[in-house]
């Protein structure tokens, strides 16, 4: 069976699966917006595959995109964002089924190695990982690993990484609790936190944060390494209270997140 897989944003599980599938010998096609490839905020609306999905005479698997049109059925999706994904529900336990790495290695029939294994539970449940949720990866080796893996990717040396994050540890630390549907948020509203997420993850301590993101201008508002039941409630706070719009979450993976609404435009 030769496969077609279209890959959405580029991050460094991504990479892995594509250095995986080529070596495999399929094919690759990068969904791509206008003459570039897609990030996290429009991969779900990309223009076009860079090759043509419906020309391919094999399976075309989507990886963690689709086309803005629906032109084009996503037969086989490896995905586990969206509610109707294939790994979206799938708790730590079963991490290596809920990662699109994962699912990717499972249908080409390649076996998880350690790294392989690694790279899936952070990606798919990074907090449940470090709480020691995720069968067979010990809390300590994932900190080595995330560390020297995302040393590599941000082409900074491991020391200076492992600063960020010990300054990210002590500030997640001091920060105020705010308390939404019962829970309690850690308060990085506004605040520029080094590596507030691995922090966080950590520690086992839930955030609320903002940002503005780069790509679009909006304004995000979003909650990171919670429960489910907290994700939930933080959900409901952000449509009812906050009135976000496009407010989106994976409970079960410890992430939440919302946008400000527009307000109207002078003149």
């Amino acid at each position: 069976m030769h496969y077609l897989f279209v890959l959405g944003a580029r991050d460094p599980e991504m990479t892995i699966i594509e250095d995986l599938v080529r070596k495999a010998g399929h094919e690759v096609a990068h969904a791509m917006a206008g003459e570039r490839r897609v990030h996290a905020g429009n991969a779900y609306a990309a223009e076009r595959a860079a090759a043509r999905p419906d020309r391919h005479r094999g399976p075309v698997v989507w990886v963690e995109c689709a086309l803005a049109d629906g032109g084009v059925p996503r037969g086989l999706v490896v995905d586990h964002h969206r509610e109707d994904d294939p790994g979206f529900r799938m708790p730590p336990e079963r991490f290596w089924e809920g990662a699109s790495l994962g699912q990717v290695c499972t249908l080409l029939g390649i076996e998880p190695t350690r790294e392989l294994r690694l790279a899936a539970a952070a990606d798919h449940c990074l907090n449940a990982a470090y709480l020691g949720r995720c069968p067979g990866i010990a809390p300590e080796e994932m900190r080595a690993w995330r560390l020297a893996s995302r040393a590599a990717w941000q082409k900074l040396s491991p020391e200076v990484l492992a600063r960020r994050i010990e300054t990210g540890i002590a500030q997640v630390r001091s920060l105020e609790r705010l308390r939404v549907g019962g829970f309690e948020f850690a308060d990085a509203m506004g605040r520029e936190i080094p590596e507030v997420p691995e922090a966080s993850a950590i520690l086992g301590i839930a955030v609320m944060y903002s940002r503005v993101e780069p790509r679009s201008g909006r304004t995000k508002i979003g909650a990171l390494n919670g429960t489910p039941e907290m994700l939930e409630a933080w959900m409901d706070f952000a449509r009812d209270v906050l009135g976000l719009a496009d407010v989106y979450g994976s409970p079960i993976r410890g992430y939440a997140g919302g946008y400000l609404r527009e307000g109207p435009r002078a003149g």
